[in-house]
C-alpha cells in the first residue's frame, strides 16, 4: 500500500523536496517512490483490461476548483486520477490563519470521497503528517490518496474533517465538502 507525497512549501518559497527523497530540477535521474526506482508502464495489452474499471479510463483530468473556508484557509483541487489501487486527487492548502490548522485531525477515517453508489474511499495520510497539518501562514502542496480505484461514476463528493466546521471562523480543524466534476469527464 502506498501513501502519498505531500511537500510542505513555506511562505518564503522554501520547500521541503530534498527532506522528502524528490530529485530536484537539475537532477536528470528518474524519480523515485520508497527508495525504487519509478516503474515502467503496463504492456499494452494488460492496461486495455484495467483501464474499463477506471474513471475517465485511469487518465488524470485537470481541475480547477477552489474552496474557501471563513476560517481563513483556501483549498485548491488541481487533479484527480484513478488507478488500479489508489485514487490521487492534486491540491494546495493555503492556511491564511495565523494558527495551524488540521485536515485530518486525531486520523479517524474524517478524510474519503463518498461516491454516488454511497461507497467510501478513504484517505490514506501520509506517515510523516498523518494529521495533514499546516503552520500558520503556510502553504502545503501534494497528492491526497485514497484507497480504491475510483470506478466510472458520474458524481462523487471528496470530504475533509467530515465532523470539522464547515462556518466557523475561528475552528482549528476546517470541513470542506466539494462536489467533483466527474460526470462531464465520463463522456
Amino acid at each position: 500500500m502506498r501513501s502519498f507525497l505531500l511537500v510542505l512549501v513555506l511562505s518564503t518559497s522554501a520547500s521541503l523536496l530534498g527532506a522528502c527523497g524528490q530529485q530536484g530540477a537539475d537532477d536528470p535521474q528518474p524519480a523515485s517512490v520508497n527508495g525504487n526506482a519509478a516503474q515502467e508502464a503496463p504492456a499494452a495489452g494488460n492496461e486495455a483490461a484495467s483501464d474499463a474499471s477506471l474513471w475517465n479510463g485511469g487518465a488524470e483530468l485537470s481541475l480547477d476548483i477552489q474552496s474557501a473556508h471563513p476560517n481563513g484557509v483556501v483549498l485548491q483541487l488541481t487533479s484527480i486520477q484513478s488507478r488500479p489501487t489508489e485514487t490521487v486527487v492534486g491540491m494546495r492548502v493555503i492556511n491564511g490563519r495565523d494558527r495551524e490548522i488540521a485536515l485530518n485531525r486525531y486520523n479517524r477515517r474524517s478524510g474519503y470521497i463518498v461516491l454516488d453508489s454511497g461507497e467510501r474511499l478513504y484517505l490514506s495520510p501520509p506517515a510523516s503528517n498523518t494529521n495533514l497539518s499546516i503552520p500558520a501562514g503556510q502553504t502545503l502542496e501534494g497528492e491526497l490518496v485514497f484507497l480504491g480505484r475510483l470506478p466510472p461514476v458520474r458524481s462523487a463528493v471528496l470530504i475533509l474533517n467530515e465532523n470539522g466546521s464547515t462556518d466557523s471562523e475561528y475552528t482549528a480543524l476546517p470541513a470542506f465538502r466539494i462536489d467533483l466534476p466527474l460526470g462531464d469527464a465520463a463522456q
